[in-house]
């Protein structure tokens, strides 16, 4: 990726950011001068002695069992924030994935915990757990700068965001915010605070908009985290850095008190949501019954009123796999995961059969193209409902700081056409979006799946800077359909994952994918899958989730 120049004031202003976030890692925790970073490093944790045998068992659990664990006595919460707090120092020191981490709060609010907990109050499912949180999510007396340089120390939240009260109620521990990109519209995590990388291959993006939970769970420096998915921002990090993430369908959770600085007020033509990441499926369902039960509803009227419902696993799923978009084929490693898979489902009994590509151009073209019905690939260009206003506010950000756009930053605006879209056309755009919603809705229910088994993109995590395919996720943002990601326990072999070079590729999107990946490049990137349910379905799409699971990871 090449540098990005940066003229003298905004150069001054990035150096004092960073080195404030810097100074508020533990100097103890810093890892001495002579370390050399190996490409791959996840092993951090145990070769650098900072972690105790015991701390070491704490962050190998996942949320759910570390509040079982905290529940019991068998560990108090000052131990596992502790624990957290030195992985999440080397974690930064590793990945670059912390805006701030605040230590002294976070055990102090531990030791509340412990005491409440003496005394026989138990505050929640995630009493004593601690939790890290996306950057631009508001948090009490933390600042809120969501990857631009001039909100920097102007960004300071005044209350809690709805879903951290929900949170803290529940009893979690917030420990430190993470990273996300400017304009928050990236599968990539590149700001004023530089590149968050996969933290098991430095050489690869951690994906983004949440990039920075991405990387601090995978490097096991926190059980459970929360980010935003608005085209494949939970997702796409939770793939590259060997995780699990749930985006449930937009309205089931609630969003107020997010810090969205990129677009007009009141806009509605792709909304996103929160949503979790972390280590097991189980995770991913206790937390969406902790917000269900908290009725958020009560407090943020645009939540749905929709209590939680226990469903059933069902012991034979009929699964559609979704080997190729039809527009960007994926390489080498994503092909091997879904072929393993796949044979481990069928094996275990279940109804494995292809799931057609429909219309993914158009959706693309809805999203970042010029035409909305029958377009081809070729159509591909200019950004619609995502960047109604050509990206202006972005730009006026950037503008109050002489901050450099990143290059990533600059291509997805670049791809809006260079106009601001009028009242009467957004509106035709949304009407657009809503017939595609419809006719995609009777082609589901024709196919007949419970499920869905998709990649999470054409490649596993890619190199930084070349992260510019989104519809195996955005898709699903379009469509707003609850989509999963889990890790398969495979991960890039240079020896099985080689493209040879055969494969002629069917349009500029496709191509620019197979010239940017290099299995060498690529090796231990992890490979992950996506499972989408049905519209509103949460409860049945992480069961079936769960289920596949159980079956891919044997």
């Amino acid at each position: 990726m090449s540098p990005v120049q940066v003229p003298r004031p905004a150069s001054e202003a990035i150096a004092s950011a960073i080195a404030a976030r810097d100074a508020t890692i533990p100097p103890e925790y810093l890892l001495p001068k002579s370390f050399k970073l190996p490409k791959n490093p996840s092993g951090i944790l145990e070769s650098s002695g900072l972690l105790s045998a015991g701390e070491l068992a704490i962050v190998n659990l996942d949320a759910t069992g570390l509040a079982g664990q905290i529940a019991s006595g068998t560990v108090t919460s000052v131990q596992a924030t502790a624990a957290y707090i030195k992985a999440a120092a080397l974690a930064q020191q590793a990945t670059n994935c912390l805006v701030e981490l605040f230590a002294a709060e976070a055990l102090e609010r531990a030791a509340f915990l412990d005491a409440e907990l003496a005394a026989g109050r138990n505050h929640g499912a995630f009493h004593g757990v601690p939790v890290s949180i996306k950057d631009h999510i508001d948090v009490k007396g933390h600042d809120s700068p969501s990857g631009f340089l001039s909100f920097v120390g102007k960004m300071v939240a005044e209350e809690d965001a709805h879903l951290v009260r929900i949170l803290r109620d529940a009893g979690a521990v917030f420990y430190c915010k993470t990273t996300n990109p400017q304009s928050l519209m990236h599968l990539e995590t590149d700001s004023y605070l530089g590149l968050t990388s996969c933290p098991f291959n430095t050489a690869l993006s951690s994906g983004g908009s949440s990039g920075g939970e991405g990387a601090i769970i995978g490097f096991r420096a926190s059980p459970l985290g929360v980010g935003a998915d608005i085209g494949g921002s939970v997702r796409s990090p939770a793939a590259n850095c060997g995780i699990y993430s749930f985006k449930p369908s937009v309205g089931r959770l609630p969003n107020m008190g997010m810090v969205y600085p990129i677009g007009p007020k009141g806009y509605e033509g792709i909304l996103g949501t929160h949503a979790p990441m972390g280590r097991s499926v189980r995770d991913m369902e206790l937390y969406m019954r902790v917000f269900a039960a908290a009725q958020p509803w009560l407090r943020e009227p645009g939540v749905e009123v929709k209590p939680w419902r226990e469903v059933e696993r069902k012991a034979k799923l009929r699964i559609g796999v979704l080997y190729d978009d039809g527009v960007v084929r994926p390489v080498a490693p994503v092909r091997r995961a879904l072929d393993v898979a796949v044979a481990k489902l069928k094996a275990a009994g279940h109804d494995v059969v292809e799931f057609t590509p429909f219309k993914s151009a158009e959706n693309w073209s809805l999203i970042v193209g010029d035409q909305c019905r029958d377009v081809t690939p070729a159509d591909i260009s200019q950004s619609k409902l995502y960047w109604p206003e050509n990206g202006a506010m972005v730009r006026r950000h950037l503008a109050n700081s002489g901050e450099p756009m990143r290059p990533l930053t600059e291509w997805i605006i670049s791809q809006a056409g260079n106009k601001e879209r009028t009242w009467a056309e957004l509106t035709a755009l949304a009407a657009q979006r809503d017939y595609f919603r419809y006719d995609f809705g009777v082609y589901w229910h024709q196919a007949g799946v419970d499920v869905v088994l998709s990649p999470v993109g054409p490649t596993p995590a890619p190199e930084h800077g070349t992260a510019k395919y989104w519809n195996y996720t955005s898709y699903w943002n379009l469509t707003n359909y609850p989509a999963g990601v889990f890790p398969t326990g495979l991960s890039v072999d240079p020896a099985l994952d080689a493209e040879d070079g055969s494969y002629a590729p069917r349009n500029d999107s496709e191509t620019f994918v197979y010239d940017n990946y290099d299995a060498e490049v690529s090796v231990d990137a992890p490979i992950c899958l996506q499972v989408i349910g049905f519209l509103g379905l949460e409860e049945e799409t992480l069961s079936a989730m769960g289920t596949i699971v159980d079956v891919v990871q044997k």
